[in-house]
């Protein structure tokens, strides 16, 4: 079983669940809140979790694509709306160790500031870019000096010019969109240094100058070829998995 963790609201998510057939399941924080679930710490894969009505074991669970960062209080309905802000800060912090427990692959596993990865700000992924090298576009940020300032000096600013962005998705170390050789080891050593198997990053052309812009650990779930590459990388890791567990049985 493939489980998507994401918003109800999240199209792309279940647009992901539909591709890829019976087999894939989405959780939400709406199934958090059904009774069902055991966490064993002393043995993780024993565990049992609620999707969609249905109690099912840790040891179930193939492969885990997260595009939740975090439970909001606009997730969490079936909580009185008094506690829903706490209640979505419990369930953050559960899941936060609920998916960094779980034995099988997870795209991404939680980072100190987030469900599916670092949880970086764009700065943070520029500064990272900068440091390995990567050509960065240049970004100047105001903050207006008193309240009622035009809204046009707040913000982000940049040279006005003919530029076409770029995108490149990291799966694994597979690039799918990275036709450029130079942007696919960009986008490699960028999600290396991250420390996350699945990350978007994006580019701007400018003439003969490639820069980067931004990442973040979605991806566009309507793209078919991205679809295609996310199954077959939980696929091949599951197969990973398994030979090394039967290797463990016979040497045991």
């Amino acid at each position: 079983m493939i489980l998507v963790v994401a918003s109800r609201r999240d199209a792309g998510a279940r647009r992901l669940v539909r591709s890829w057939g019976p087999e894939a399941r989405l959780l939400t924080p709406d199934d958090l809140s059904s009774p069902g679930w055991s966490v064993r710490t002393e043995d993780p894969r024993s565990s049992r979790a609620v999707v969609q009505g249905e109690v099912v074991t840790a040891g179930e669970i193939t492969g885990v694509v997260t595009r939740l960062p975090a439970v909001t209080s606009q997730e969490v309905r079936r909580i009185h709306p008094d506690d829903r802000d706490y209640a979505a800060s419990e369930m953050t912090a559960f899941l936060h160790y609920w998916l960094s427990a779980l034995p099988c692959p997870v795209l991404n596993r939680p980072g100190p500031t987030g469900l599916c990865g670092p949880g970086w700000r764009s700065e943070q992924w520029s500064l990272t870019a900068r440091r390995l090298g990567i050509p960065v576009r240049a970004v100047r940020r105001e903050v207006p000096q008193y309240q009622g300032a035009a809204s046009a000096q707040a913000g982000s600013h940049e040279a006005p010019g003919d530029r076409t962005r770029l995108q490149v998705t990291v799966i694994g170390g597979l690039c799918v969109g990275g036709d450029d050789h130079h942007l696919a080891e960009a986008s490699r050593a960028l999600a290396a240094a991250a420390d996350v198997p699945l990350l978007t990053v994006f580019f701007e052309a400018d003439g003969s100058q490639v820069r980067f812009v931004d990442a973040h650990p979605w991806t566009n779930a309507f793209d078919p070829r991205v679809t295609e590459a996310l199954r077959d990388h939980l696929d091949r890791a599951r197969s990973a998995s398994e030979r090394r567990s039967h290797r463990r049985d016979q040497t045991s």
